[in-house]
């Protein structure tokens, strides 16, 4: 497990160097809102298309293959944004970046591998503390080497520390961590008859706790990548903020992410239960869009950071905890593979209006529709609890 943490750290270091930037990027090469936004989302395409792929890989080959592969290739998309100087290269190394990325699903699959189902919610919040760490020196790593001021703000080398950070990760894959599927589990899923990616995917949408699970994530996830993408503008826009001072909020809801996830989601899930923390979660997430969409003052803008931040780290463990309890253990590569899919078409969608919302309906727009969007979230969520045995 440290050393998974290690490794998932640094490449969410490599991601978080980027945050603060790649907004002002877009706007260099001649983009509007619209087009940034859109741009931004094409990282959430190569995932969509490539996690339910990876991690089907990852249950027939092993998890310590597919993490090497995916790490050296998301460094090599780094190398090609750092010498992207045309809207058409930003577009290729984000797609190629997002296809390495989707490699999240092996990622989760290795926690399920190594954890029982009473300690699974704890090892995918050690997983989302690994996340939140890397979304703390990141973004802030990201906004010092990019500078204060959008208009001379350096994007290269950002672009090659992730690529630096990203290629030592991979390192650590290959010299340090440990396979974590048996053999005897990847000799069964070679002999066993083969499945069709899309006849896994429609066993896993008929099984109707998971269905629901997957929707309401797919609705809070869809919100977060409209915060996610226009938080950089709006900013921006209402407070003059260039890349550094975006990377510090950025860091402070990243530090609350790592007290949740690192330490407070074991106890938590304790006296919880996954279902509950997620729904509790999600209340936080529609209390922290709304109190952003009307905040005037950058002390209510980071109270509302705050509230966002908690929401989120109490989500996404509670959810890939409760999707994994769903799956055999000869398939929760492909069910979580799946799931980081649909996670990831969320943030296709999200980014797909974010900015044409934000340029035409105002700037706090995008964070009265995320909230909007996660009260059925929340919706389904009391379904589930009320027809589950």
């Amino acid at each position: 497990m440290p050393i998974l943490f290690l490794i998932i750290f640094m490449d969410l270091v490599g991601f978080g160097l980027l945050i603060p930037l790649l907004p002002f990027y877009v706007e260099r090469v001649g983009a509007g809102p619209e087009v940034v936004t859109l741009v931004l989302g094409l990282y959430s395409v190569g995932q969509f298309i490539a996690a339910p792929l990876w991690g089907k890989l990852s249950d027939t080959y092993g998890r310590k293959p597919v993490l090497a592969l995916t790490s050296l290739g998301l460094a090599a998309s780094y190398v090609l944004l750092a010498t992207a100087d045309s809207l058409s290269l930003l577009i290729l190394s984000r797609l190629f970046g997002g296809i390495m990325a989707g490699n999240i699903a092996a990622a989760q699959a290795y926690i399920t591998d190594i954890t029982t189902p009473a300690t699974r919610a704890k090892g995918m919040g050690v997983l989302g503390a690994a996340f939140g760490l890397g979304f703390i020196f990141g973004p802030a790593i990201g906004g010092i080497l990019g500078g204060h001021d959008v208009a001379t703000a350096d994007f290269t080398s950002p672009a090659l520390a992730a690529a630096t950070v990203t290629v030592l990760a991979a390192a650590g894959v290959l010299l340090f961590l440990k396979e974590s599927l048996k053999p005897e589990m990847r000799a069964q899923k070679l002999d066993a008859p083969k499945v069709s990616l899309s006849e896994k995917m429609r066993a896993a949408f008929g099984r109707k706790t998971l269905a629901v699970l997957i929707a309401a994530s797919f609705l809070a996830v869809t919100a977060w990548a409209l915060f996610e993408t226009v938080f950089a503008l709006w900013a921006n826009a209402l407070f003059a903020y260039g890349p550094a001072q975006i990377g510090y909020v950025l860091t402070f809801m990243g530090v609350i992410s790592v007290i949740i996830q690192g330490g407070a989601i074991g106890p938590l899930t304790r006296r919880f239960g996954e279902s509950r923390l997620a729904m509790m979660a999600l209340v936080f997430l529609v209390i922290g869009y709304g109190s952003i969409a009307t905040a005037d003052s950058e002390h209510g803008m980071l109270i509302a950071c705050g509230v966002l931040a908690l929401g989120s780290a109490l989500f996404t463990p509670s959810l890939s905890s409760l999707v994994s309890s769903e799956a055999g253990e000869h398939e929760r590569g492909a069910v979580l593979g799946i799931y980081q899919g649909v996670t990831s078409l969320s943030r296709v969608v999200g980014p797909a209006f974010s900015g044409a919302v934000f340029a035409h309906g105002g700037p706090g727009a995008p964070f009265f529709l995320a909230a909007t969007l996660v009260v059925p979230a929340l919706g389904l969520f009391l379904f589930t609890k009320r027809t589950k045995p």
